[in-house]
């Protein structure tokens, strides 16, 4: 049973069902533990977006810098950067590009593209609505966005609050593909191929089944034997659940959606620019927004009054029209958009919003950071006669991550995890490699990171919480179909190097991984992202998995997740050294960088020959150093080996020649003689 009063959030389509894990370690020292967090004031870059109409109501799209008078809380600023958009063109036919005219000031970060929220109303809405709702979004899609704006589809149901079907992206096919899931009855939540878990209910559950173990390595590789608790199949709609609400109270669930829309707003607050919101609606009933008591029509205008203070107009669409419905028109007016009076007339609406939001400008002022959260008003002004300039109203400054709400703490997590160039921060990275390593349908994947300690330094120092360290993997379609979440905790942090991994089970296809550590106190993350490729089984022949390739170097220190089945008991999964035997304490896996001093390599090989009798297998490998090409031949021995049904494992020792600074590769071929079959594996990485 859902909770009604609390504020839950669906993080990555995993939070329902995550996999938390803790490692048992020494606290940090007292002295550490007292030091106060200190931010400091510095001169930061703000941009603002602006839209000039002359007389007759055309865009005004010969300005310059010079033309404008900015004043920040009503004090006079010097524009220092300037940037120009000229994207009104005439409409498109659907499936025709249309390019975009840009004089960009080359100081002027390229963040201040169009962004379009494209909101589906669930909710409030019935079938012929919604249908008109998705065909009147993709023809927006098709017609109207330029190839530089960023589209992000949001949904929202009573049962669920408001779920993310997608995260701003230029992507743009992803957006449609995105707003063609997009089912539902009214009163039922949407259907995006997978189930709706419950939030609150099974997050908690999961919280208390889980935790982390690790140990510091030993002769048999020291990673304790535990597992890691996979997502079924989700997708990356959930990542934006809310306050749900299953009353069949008008009223409650109206409130519940003020509230929903309410905390949106505010995480908007700190994504630059315009976010401009097309919200596909019937609208609150006129009895219930108007009725004696005002309570809920003051709420719905603070709601309206957030838009507009984030910076996030609302064009709101009636979906059973044609007709006025004054909620909507209240929301548009409030927020600074446009009502229309219904989808039917798709075509003119997207028109209406294009020539609302192209022809802008971007000016640039430098500001001191105060990072105290207070809103500053903007008052912007064109010095020529007979123009009318239509500009964000204000913003809020920064405040710094402990002052975070728990939904805007999440926020952060999903623009970490899924921007290519995070709006909040510019993250620390660091090295993940993912490692093929049976055709078997189960364990047959195995994620690994190296985290350099001190390159990651200010994403785990921390006082009195423990840095998390998310993982999740998205398929082709962008469905999140495994990940885990835990802590870090600090024993861990007194290594110089971690190698955290988890084992999952894939079906063929193509995989995005991504990994996150982040400051739970600062929100300071590093990030770690890989591709790979999970080939299918195959009835007979040869086929040679990555194999995992190792240094010489003691002190490797692993971590994996572990559930527990029933408080106590250990649910047995395979560890690293069941996959990758003869690891040991004297080697380290090699995911990234190799040291130029490094005279040998060793590498666990697994190889499995199918329906081949009597097999007879030549290995050979050589190196190649980019760019110039040359195949080097590379000597080896083999020094240990076992076999696993139709999988022989070998632990082979590589004689390295000295390697120049730069890119190479060390490719290992598996011949069967008799048939004449290969496999090739390889390895990529860095000299330095």
């Amino acid at each position: 049973m859902r909770k009604k009063i609390f504020l839950y959030i669906l993080l990555l389509a995993f939070f329902s069902q995550p996999c938390l894990y803790k490692l048992n370690s020494e606290s940090l020292q007292a002295k550490k533990a007292e030091e106060p967090l200190q931010h400091e004031v510095t001169v930061t870059l703000k941009l603002v977006q602006v839209f000039v109409i002359d007389k007759k109501g055309n865009p005004a799209t010969d300005l310059t810098k010079d033309d404008f008078i900015l004043y920040d809380n009503g004090k006079l600023q010097t524009i220092t950067d300037f940037e120009k958009h000229l994207l009104a063109r005439p409409e498109k036919k659907a499936g025709e590009k249309i390019g975009v005219t840009a004089l960009p000031s080359p100081k002027v970060p390229s963040r201040m593209d169009r962004k379009f929220i494209l909101f589906l109303d669930i909710d409030r809405n019935n079938m012929p609505g919604l249908a008109k709702s998705r065909k009147a979004a993709l023809h927006f899609i098709d017609t109207q966005v330029q190839p530089s704006d960023e589209v992000a589809v949001f949904a929202y149901s009573r049962f669920s609050g408001i779920l993310v079907q997608e995260y701003f992206t230029s992507d743009h096919k992803r957006a449609r593909d995105a707003v063609k899931k997009i089912k539902g009855l009214p009163g039922i939540g949407p259907i995006t191929g997978a189930d709706m878990t419950t939030v609150s209910g099974e997050r908690a559950k999961a919280e208390s089944e889980a935790k982390l173990s690790a140990d510091k390595n030993v002769e048999s590789a020291g990673a304790r034997e535990v597992g890691t608790r996979v997502q079924p199949e989700s997708s990356i709609t959930q990542l934006f659940a809310t306050q749900a609400s299953e009353s069949n109270d008008l009223e409650a669930r109206t409130n519940i959606f003020i509230e929903n829309v309410k905390a949106l707003a505010i995480s908007l607050r700190y994504i630059p620019g315009n976010k401009n919101i097309i919200f596909f609606s019937a609208g609150v009933p006129r009895a219930l927004l108007f009725a004696p008591d005002q309570v809920l029509r003051e709420k719905y205008q603070d709601m309206g009054k957030e838009l507009a203070a984030s910076n996030s107009p609302v064009f709101t669409v009636n979906t059973m029209g044609p007709r006025r419905v004054e909620s909507l028109q209240i929301l548009s007016e409030l927020s600074g958009g446009k009502y229309f009076v219904t989808v039917d007339y798709m075509e003119n609406i997207a028109q209406q919003i294009q020539n609302a939001t192209s022809n802008y400008y971007v000016l640039g002022y430098y500001i001191d950071e105060a990072w105290d959260g207070k809103y500053h008003q903007i008052e912007v002004k064109a010095k020529q006669k007979g123009l009318e300039v239509h500009a964000q109203g204000g913003y809020f400054n920064r405040k710094t991550f402990d002052k975070f709400s728990k939904f805007e703490k999440q926020v952060h997590l999903i623009d970490l995890a899924l921007s290519k160039e995070p709006y909040f921060q510019e993250p620390l990275n660091f090295s993940l490699v993912g490692l093929p390593c049976s055709q078997e349908k189960e364990s047959n994947f195995v994620l690994l990171s190296e985290i350099a300690i001190d390159e990651v330094k200010e994403a785990v120092e921390a006082v009195k919480e423990n840095p998390e360290l998310v993982t999740f993997i998205l398929d082709e379609k962008n469905t999140i179909v495994a990940s885990t979440r835990g802590e870090i905790e600090p024993s861990a942090l007194s290594q110089k190097k971690i190698f955290h991994y988890a084992i999952f089970s894939l079906q063929p296809g193509n995989y995005e991984c991504r990994m996150i550590i982040r400051n739970q106190e600062t929100g300071r993350a590093a990030v770690g992202s890989c591709q790979v490729t999970i080939f299918g089984p195959i009835e007979s022949g040869l086929r040679l998995f990555q194999p995992l390739w190792l240094v010489p170097e003691r002190e490797s220190f692993y971590l994996k997740a572990i559930k527990e089945k029933k408080k106590g008991v250990q649910e047995e999964t395979p560890s690293i050294n069941d996959i990758y035997p003869f690891l040991s304490n004297k080697y380290s896996p090699l995911v990234d960088v190799l040291d130029r001093s490094t005279s040998k390599l060793l590498a666990v090989v697994r190889c499995s020959t199918i329906g081949i009798q009597e097999p007879n297998i030549d290995l050979s490998a050589y190196l190649i150093q980019q760019p110039e090409g040359q195949k080097i031949p590379i000597s080896f021995s083999i020094i240990n080996s076992k076999k696993e049904k139709e999988t022989n494992i070998l632990f082979l020792e590589f004689q390295l020649p000295r390697l120049n600074p730069g890119t190479h590769s060390l490719n290992l071929v598996a011949e069967e003689q008799k048939t004449k079959q290969k496999s090739l594996a390889g390895k990529i990485f860095q000299v330095k």
